[in-house]
């Protein structure tokens, strides 16, 4: 099994990257799909959040970012590679958990600065929180969301040299 190292940048960026866009796609373009404005008997505005709406539109930006980067993204690299690659990230975003959870009196604005790049394995671990009502285990088990590109890798790296 061969891996080639200049690789094993992809899934990390990627992962960082559709994380930071798709946080800033639910806060500018989520207000037109699941944000609810009413106005009472008494004049006050209300704005909410319907549930439903938000659990679609954020399903369909998790499985925009997975087909993006198992179709696009991802077309060249092995399985192994993408193995490895997601190992990485998946550490990083593990250890970053692990820290929020557990450190004492971890500073609420690092934790906003990092949600721009934990929004993708975060709408994993929101709808793991509904199925299963455990909220560590669905928070842990989302850091391995990167491993989901795997399928979609190449079993064989194709060499340029066949006839």
């Amino acid at each position: 099994m061969k891996i080639r190292i200049n690789t094993l940048w992809r899934v990390p960026v990627f992962c960082l990257a559709s994380s930071w866009i798709s946080f800033y796609l639910s806060v500018y373009l989520g207000r037109f799909f699941f944000i609810v404005k009413t106005v009472g008997v008494d004049g006050v505005i209300e704005v909410s959040a319907d549930p439903l709406r938000s659990a679609i539109f954020n399903g369909g930006l998790f499985l925009i970012v997975l087909l993006l980067g198992g179709l696009w993204a991802f077309r060249t690299m092995t399985r192994a590679e993408i193995t490895v690659s997601a190992t990485i990230i998946s550490a990083v975003y593990l250890s970053l958990t692990l820290m929020q959870l557990y450190l004492p009196n971890f500073p609420v604005s690092i934790s906003v600065e990092l949600a721009t790049f934990q929004n993708w394995i975060s709408i994993l671990s929101s709808g793991l929180l509904k199925i299963l009502d455990r909220f560590n285990l669905s928070v842990l088990s989302a850091n391995l969301a990167p491993f989901l590109f795997v399928p979609f890798g190449r079993k064989v790296i194709q060499s340029s040299n066949q006839i």
